[in-house]
């Protein structure tokens, strides 16, 4: 909220001092003479790779890239302005950036903006880290619409990427109908998944989990047989984060458990008759406390879970002190150390536990978190989709051969950055979709519907596969990456029940009440499941909420919604 507060002020400041008329460069300034009615001129404003028949020069904000990782390569020497990024959009675009300004990521960039609205000079092309921003400049008129040249210029697969977002990514970076930005993607995590020893489970004599009863089963078995061979009362029940729930992509959360109940933690989601609700005060969340402060009193949930910390939590895995925990289809790289700690370590992941209808619920999370937007004035802001184009689709799916892709490649391998757009467009389901075509390819030997970063992935896993299949020692990194590639298969392969929450943004009241109210709400979740209070306790907690602010805070963020 600080840097929101910071960008207010200056906003207030520069229209009092009058600056906003001078953003930048005058409207209709451009680097070079533009004949729009010549052919060439006309096919690279208005296709998504055409190419410039002159140099258009650019000025841009963004995030510092360490280029001190290409020391000692051929690439020694290469900046912001000359790399393998600004060569290849220069090849194939004719297209040259100059950075206005360069900053940290995070609150040094946000300042950077900030700065940069206030003093009249905003670069042709710049990231903006919130939704506040890009309405404050919006609603000043500073920056472009896109919306024709999206339509012009947005390629095939950068369509087809944004619509698997079903419209609501797009939706975000609209006022009034039209596209003020190109918004950042973010990919779904997926539904949780519950990572089990299968090991242990095989010692048992268990079968896989799909319901509640099923899970409750494995984890008391954990502990009474102990197959882990701790030693009797050591081993550890499910490892949890003390935030309990609510983040869609976290590790640890019980998010799954909570859904299962009809329950959204710290979700706002629609009540069926198009009102926001706030998930954590509803009544089905009390079926999921009950649940949950069960299994920590009978030691089925890690009795110390309030107090570890990130290192604790891998630490009881890696070890072998505990068997289960909840993540997503990356979990394999939060126990890839138990592999080298013991080589008889197995885990499996599961999508569970399944209610009535056979299915996980999840809730989805934030579709985007950043925006890219261009200079109101600019003349050529169509040049922001096609780098775009270039940067998410022509050089990830189309290229191949090329002598400047080829410095890309060498870049990736170099784990060197210098991408012009400081933020990634991909599909919603971006990883389990590339999970299938690398297992399919795996099972085939047919590469060729890969692409370069599917190629990446099947490279380590096939590496993984040939170590075992010749018997020898594979690294725990291959592991992990081959693991967390088959439960994204998984999660391809499974039919889940999705709630998409309808409103991540922030309102007129939170910056003052939410910090207060999210406290409380940490609170009612620790003491109800530690059993320091019963789980009628919660109601107490909705009623103190709301006359905290959260009355107040629901109307607002429906208000937010109807604008």
């Amino acid at each position: 909220m600080k840097i929101k507060k910071v960008l207010a002020m200056c906003l207030i400041s520069a229209m009092v001092l009058g600056s906003f008329a001078g953003c930048g460069k005058d409207e209709g300034e451009s680097t070079v003479s533009v004949n729009q009615e010549d052919p060439a001129w006309k096919e690279a404003m208005t296709t998504p790779y055409g190419k410039y028949p002159e140099t258009v020069n650019y000025t841009l904000g963004k995030t510092v890239t360490n280029f001190d990782v290409l020391d000692g390569t051929k690439y020694e020497g290469d900046d912001d302005e000359n790399n393998a990024w600004t060569r290849y959009l220069k090849e194939k675009l004719n297209v040259q950036n100059t950075n206005l300004f360069e900053a940290n990521d995070g609150d040094d960039y946000e300042q950077k903006v900030s700065m940069a609205i206030v003093s009249g000079e905003i670069p042709d092309i710049m990231g903006v880290g919130d939704y506040d921003t890009l309405k404050q400049l919006y609603e000043n008129d500073l920056i472009a619409d896109l919306t024709e040249v999206y339509e012009n210029c947005a390629s095939d697969k950068i369509k087809e990427i944004y619509d698997s977002y079903d419209g609501v990514c797009l939706k975000t970076a609209m006022f009034d109908g039209k596209l003020m930005g190109l918004p950042t993607t973010e990919i779904s995590h997926g539904p949780g998944i519950l990572w089990l020893r299968k090991d242990w489970m095989d010692k048992c004599g268990l079968e896989e989990p799909k319901t509640m009863e099923d899970i409750y089963n494995i984890l008391e078995q954990f502990l009474v047989q102990d197959p882990g061979g701790n030693g009797e009362g050591k081993t550890v029940g499910l490892v949890i984060d003390p935030e309990i729930a609510g983040d869609s992509g976290g590790s640890y959360m019980a998010n799954n458990i909570f859904t299962l109940y009809g329950a959204f933690p710290k979700q706002w989601i629609d009540d069926g008759s198009g009102n926001a609700i706030y998930g954590s005060v509803q009544p089905e969340m009390k079926g999921a406390l009950e649940q949950l402060s069960k299994m920590y009193n009978e030691g089925l949930i890690d009795k110390q879970f309030v107090t570890r910390t990130g290192d604790d939590r891998k630490g009881l895995l890696n070890s072998g002190k505990s068997g289960a925990f909840f993540g997503n289809w990356w979990g394999a790289w939060e126990v890839a150390d138990s592999m080298t700690l013991n080589k008889e370590a197995r885990w499996e992941p599961y999508i569970c536990p399944v209610g009535a209808d056979g299915k996980v619920t999840m809730f989805t999370g934030n579709p985007n978190s950043s925006y890219v937007v261009v200079r109101k004035g600019f003349e050529h802001p169509e040049l922001i989709v096609k780098l775009a184009n270039m940067q998410f689709d022509y050089s990830r799916y189309e290229e191949k051969d090329d002598e400047a892709y080829k410095e890309l490649a060498d870049y990736s391998e170099l784990n060197a950055g210098g991408t012009i757009l400081g933020m990634n467009i991909d599909y919603y389901d971006a990883f389990p979709r590339s999970s299938k075509k690398v297992v399919d390819a795996l099972e085939s030997g047919d590469t060729s519907p890969l692409n370069r970063h599917d190629m990446g992935t099947y490279v380590n896993s096939k590496k993984y596969l040939d170590s075992l299949a010749n018997g020898e020692e594979s690294t725990s990194a291959g592991w992990a990456s081959y693991n967390s590639m088959t439960a994204a298969s998984l999660v391809a392969e499974t039919e889940v029940n999705k709630v998409t929450p309808v409103f991540f943004g922030s309102t007129k009241s939170m910056p003052l009440k939410w910090p207060t109210l999210d406290k409380m709400e940490q609170e009612m979740l620790l003491k109800i499941i530690t059993g320091e209070k019963p789980v009628d306790y919660f109601d107490e907690f909705v009623t103190e909420w709301n006359k905290t602010g959260g009355e107040q805070i629901t109307e607002e963020v429906n208000q937010a919604i109807k604008q």
